[in-house]
């Protein structure tokens, strides 16, 4: 699996997953997308040519939400190995769940484990001790322990709001 693919699994099931929450009215989570600003529009042929597009800033989380009043976010990480690496979590990302967090967010990471086929809901604190512990990497029975494991229900549905 391409790096650029290795996590399209996770992010389809929570996509789907977070259209049965609107759908069923349980919690309003969206995909936030990337800040990207064009240099120039032309319309040409009843179209729009973007040009010169860049990242404008560094975007905070993958996803947005709300869940019963509170402020829901989180960030979507897959592993192909029986560890994850920390350097795959970008400093501002956890700065940001961090500060949610603080402010009475719902803030977290989720997981996917694609060798043992498993989910996990992990604190950003836990991230954040790990790294003061100059920790390279977090293995799949750590993670385990000290993690909420997200059951996959049918339909396809990633049981996020546990």
């Amino acid at each position: 699996m391409t790096n650029k693919n290795r996590g399209m699994f996770l992010e389809t099931i929570i996509n789907k997953s977070i259209s049965f929450f609107w759908e069923n009215n349980l919690a309003f989570i969206e995909k936030k997308g990337l800040p990207i600003t064009f240099a120039s529009i032309k319309k040409q042929n009843n179209k729009f040519i973007l040009e010169n597009s860049i990242i404008s800033r560094k975007s905070t989380v993958d996803y947005i939400g709300m869940l019963n009043g509170k402020f829901i976010c989180f960030e979507a990480k897959t592993s192909n190995e029986d560890k994850f690496i920390l350097k795959n979590i970008k400093q501002h990302q956890l700065e940001y769940l961090i500060l949610m967090q603080s402010h009475g967010a719902i803030a977290f990471f989720v997981f996917y484990f694609s060798k043992q086929n498993e989910f996990y809901k992990v604190d950003p604190m836990y991230i954040d001790s790990e790294l003061k512990k100059n920790k390279k990497s977090l293995h799949f029975k750590e993670i385990k322990e000290n993690s909420i494991k997200i059951e996959l229900n049918f339909p396809g549905v990633l049981n996020l709001l546990q």
